[in-house]
């Protein structure tokens, strides 16, 4: 595995300070972006997460105009996803733009031997984490990739990219549910309290090593794919289910719809939301012990 953890600091800059530092890196980024080679390689840093120990990210920039994106969810699990595409440059040729990434940040300022993580309009994010939006340019000699297919998963993602999934084994950490290995019960849909008949519990699991998911809610067992094209991206695809006939299966009807819709989720005190955009929760979920 080429990532490897890197501790934050203890002590967080001020916010004022860490506008500062933003404002000189956009004016370095002027100066050293596009009318330099310097921006060629491979960029490297751990950025936040709302629902992770952190974002380990890879960003591999080429003479070529194409890039190499890859990410890994620290503390849950040793899967890297791989993103691959062209990129093209701001008109005032300070930043890049990576082609082929949708609902997710893939705008960065160019500075002298690192880059800064954009938000989702392309503008700088401010606030204390501000200065941990940066990847550092990695030196020739340190500088890795993943090559090595023997033991990696080929994950379609969206038939817009492709995901290259290293394998190990996945371990949930421990007393804390993460989104995929963990059991979850369906607690809401669409705002109602979900009342279960049977003995069996309504639920949804991600499976991490294969991308596949499995489902019940009353009646059929769903089966299906799943893919996280960004940090809290989250899509379900070719689902499928069993054909029994039920006396009643709206509820069932309306949790298949749920998944088609969703294409976000939040993790928060062992408590996880489907939402479709950022405002709107289809479903909420409670891990079964």
């Amino acid at each position: 595995m080429f990532l490897s953890c890197q501790k934050q600091a203890e002590s967080q800059p001020s916010a004022q300070d860490s506008i500062a530092k933003m404002d000189s890196l956009v004016k370095e980024a002027a100066h050293h972006a596009r009318k330099s080679l310097d921006y060629i390689g491979t960029y490297k840093g751990v950025l936040p997460c709302a629902d992770c120990e952190g974002l380990e990210t890879v960003l591999c920039i080429n003479e070529n105009n194409t890039y190499k994106l890859q990410t890994r969810y620290l503390g849950k699990g040793d899967k890297v996803f791989e993103q691959k595409g062209t990129f093209t440059w701001d008109a005032n040729g300070v930043k890049i733009i990576l082609n082929g990434i949708d609902n997710a940040p893939n705008q960065y300022f160019v500075g002298e031997n690192k880059i800064t993580q954009l938000d989702l309009s392309g503008k700088l994010i401010t606030g204390k984490l501000a200065l941990q939006y940066v990847l550092s340019k990695q030196s020739s000699e340190v500088q890795t990739d993943v090559t090595d297919n023997s033991n990696a998963t080929k994950v379609n993602l969206n038939n817009r990219m492709e995901a290259q999934t290293i394998i190990k084994k996945v371990n949930p950490a421990v007393g804390k549910a993460t989104l995929a290995e963990t059991k979850w019960r369906l607690m809401t849909l669409n705002g109602k309290i979900v009342k279960q008949n049977g003995s069996k519990d309504y639920f949804i699991k991600l499976n991490s090593k294969d991308g596949r998911f499995t489902a019940y809610a009353g009646c059929n067992s769903i089966a299906g794919s799943y893919v996280m094209p960004s940090a809290f991206g989250l899509s379900f695809s070719n689902a499928i289910m069993t054909r029994m006939a039920c006396p009643n299966m709206e509820l069932e009807s309306r949790f298949a719809k749920i998944l088609e819709q969703t294409d976000r989720y939040s993790l928060k005190d062992n408590i996880l939301k489907f939402q479709k955009g950022k405002t709107t929760v289809l479903a909420t979920f409670e891990p079964i012990n």
